[in-house]
């Protein structure tokens, strides 16, 4: 195995490819500090030089343990200006820590200063001095260590093909290629600045010019085929007016504010000119399946023309099928998954990826992809042409920030408040406090209600979906249904409608009820494990409760004391029933760049690999070179 085989899961299969890495910043060994007072750059990793007098291990709860295996190590250190220095070291245990006392030690860390005017030093790790201004490479938890990027690196700039070929790369790309010329910079010399620059300011300079790259490919992909993104408007061939409103008045429920107020928005869109794009962000239980199913439908009508929605799995496209089936029988709505072909009466499509096989054969006036981020921007490009109405929604809340960041040049349609009211308790608990929860359970059942239990794997050691579901059906026998990814469609469907019909009130579920589970009157999901899933992946799961309104449970099981960043997280949930609210709350906690990625699931951010870009990317130019 090669040291760029790790690279390989963020999208690095040769050197050149390795060589577009970019890092997260710069450490300066030009010069080793003995002194804590001194002037800093805020947020610069600086050198340090300090002798260890002591040393403790910490805790998640920063409580001092004897565990052999603590969190973190503070180490406190003599500087020559302060003495009792107390500084927090991770990655470091302590077998290493107990030889340092009494040493001279050297590690970076960045200076913090509060509003008191007291220093702290954060992300300190042990380092030495080289005499240079070094790369800070840092990976991806879970997919590939900073250490494996750092040495794939090293070895790609160690082969003089490598560098050229990675430079061919860049000029290859006309967005990339004219900002180049544009700063009057060569693609070597780029690649060069960013994993051995000479100086701080070259560093800084290329670091910034790579991310305004990013940037600029990230907005061109977001417009990629649209008449928007080539600067053309082409005026509309009909008008929807007549057709939405009639589909409105047909509906059986009456339309929330929100609802009316988003379809108004799509409406005079559509009417102003061909192909628009449109970025459709609803909370979830807010309506939002209905509001793009009546777009859909009138401008199918309006049109003469197909239209289709692509959905993430087959359970959703199921669901969705079936609402539109029922709605819109004139239209002849077709379910196109795996093995499906495509009737051609059909005038409006509702399939999963499957209906990219077909794509050569469709010419669609619209097209909906619902949960965007779940598909790439090629994907769509397969079924969208430039002309083609395209609204991609999202029922996982987007940041308005990050939304303006991706979307720069869409319209955007936003769904906050819900047609019925719902009030949802959610709470943390742990393991020793499982006999409340036992207690709201049996609340729940006894109330007629439904209740899930969600698990983050199907089988294997632990707590599992299949082991769950065994030990519950023995306890409430012929009354547990058991839904997970692992089974049939059909399997999916069957165990998912002896839930909805009251036969089975109890299901033991992974995350394949996350989206698309439109259940009425499930009072209380059980989440186990809940610190393995993100705010937005738990904010979803919740919305499946309460869908006809009323009160409802919402608990996140832990097996342990979570770690302070986790209770945060975990915390946020909890305070924040409002999606768009939470979202915010969530950039805050892990940034912005975190986020975007998440966003850009199944999408390149770029030609240049883990920019972790931030809102100023996007908003402030690349500045003087």
């Amino acid at each position: 195995m090669t040291v760029f085989t790790a690279l390989d899961r963020i999208g690095c299969q040769t050197p050149a490819e390795a060589l577009l890495v970019l890092p997260k910043d710069y450490v300066d060994k030009t010069y080793l500090h003995r002194r804590i007072t001194a002037h800093f750059p805020a947020k610069r990793l600086i050198l340090f030089c300090a002798v260890v007098r002591s040393w403790r291990g910490l805790n998640s709860l920063s409580q001092v343990t004897s565990s052999p295996h603590p969190l973190s190590i503070e180490l406190t250190l003599d500087f020559e200006d302060v003495k009792g220095f107390q500084v927090r070291f991770f990655g470091l245990t302590q077998k290493e820590a107990k030889p340092l006392v009494g040493q001279l030690l050297q590690f970076q860390a960045s200076v913090k200063e509060c509003s008191s005017g007291q220093r702290f030093l954060q992300n300190a790790q042990l380092a030495a001095f080289s005499g240079k201004v070094e790369p800070l490479y840092t990976g991806v938890q879970g997919t590939v260590s900073g250490t494996k990027i750092e040495a794939a690196i090293q070895a790609a700039l160690a082969m003089p093909d490598a560098l050229d070929a990675a430079a061919q790369i860049l000029m290859d790309n006309p967005t990339i290629a004219d900002l180049l010329h544009r700063y009057g910079l060569t693609a070597r010399q780029l690649i060069v600045d960013l994993h051995q620059p000479s100086s701080f300011e070259r560093a800084d300079c290329a670091l910034r010019l790579a991310r305004h790259c990013v940037v600029q490919e990230v907005r061109a992909q977001a417009l990629q085929g649209s008449d928007a993104g080539r600067g053309e408007v082409v005026p509309a061939l009909y008008n929807l007016d007549e057709d939405l409103r009639a589909l409105v008045h047909a509906q059986p429920e009456t339309l929330s504010h929100d609802q009316r107020h988003a379809l108004n928005g799509i409406r005079k869109l559509v009417n102003a000119q061909r192909g628009v794009r449109i970025l459709l962000n609803g909370d979830v239980g807010t309506g939002k399946t209905l509001v793009f199913l009546l777009a859909l439908a009138a401008i199918c009508q309006a049109s003469v023309k197909r239209v289709a929605v692509v959905v993430p799995s087959d359970l959703v496209a199921r669901q969705i099928h079936a609402q539109a089936a029922r709605r819109f029988p004139h239209l002849h709505p077709a379910l196109v998954i795996a093995g499906s072909e495509v009737p051609a009466q059909a005038r409006m499509l509702i399939g999963t990826q499957a209906l990219f096989a077909h794509a050569d054969r469709l010419e669609l006036e619209a097209l909906v992809v619902d949960e965007q981020h779940k598909f790439s921007v090629q994907q769509r490009a397969l079924l969208a042409q430039g002309h083609t109405h395209i609204i991609e929604a999202s029922a996982t809340p987007i940041p308005r920030s990050l939304a303006l960041a991706i979307f720069d040049g869409w319209q955007q349609v936003r769904l906050v408040n819900g047609p019925v009211a719902k009030t949802i308790r959610s709470r943390i608990a742990l393991s020793n406090e499982r006999q409340q929860v036992n207690q709201l359970i049996r609340s729940h059942l006894h109330g007629g209600r439904k209740v899930i239990f969600l698990y983050p794997k199907v089988s294997g050691q632990g707590a599992s979906v299949k082991a769950a579901g065994e030990r519950l059906g023995q306890h409430f026998k012929d009354k547990v249904a058991v839904l997970h990814g692992q089974m049939a469609g059909v399997a999916k469907a069957q165990a998912l409608e002896s839930f909805a019909s009251g036969d089975k009130p109890i299901v033991v579920a992974s995350t394949a009820v996350e989206v698309g589970v439109d259940v009425p009157d499930i009072g209380l999901m059980v989440v186990s494990g809940a610190d393995r899933f993100g705010v937005a992946q738990l904010h979803q799961l919740r919305g499946r409760l309460a869908r006809n309104g009323g009160s409802a449970d919402f608990v996140m099981m832990l097996d342990k004391q979570p770690s302070r960043l986790t209770q945060e997280r975990l915390q946020a949930v909890c305070n924040h029933a409002d999606g768009f609210s939470l979202a915010e709350r969530d950039m805050e906690i892990r940034g912005f760049g975190d986020v975007l990625g998440e966003f850009q699931t199944g999408k390149s951010l770029g030609t240049f690999k883990l920019p972790r870009l931030e809102v100023q990317d996007f908003t402030e130019g690349v500045g003087q070179m």
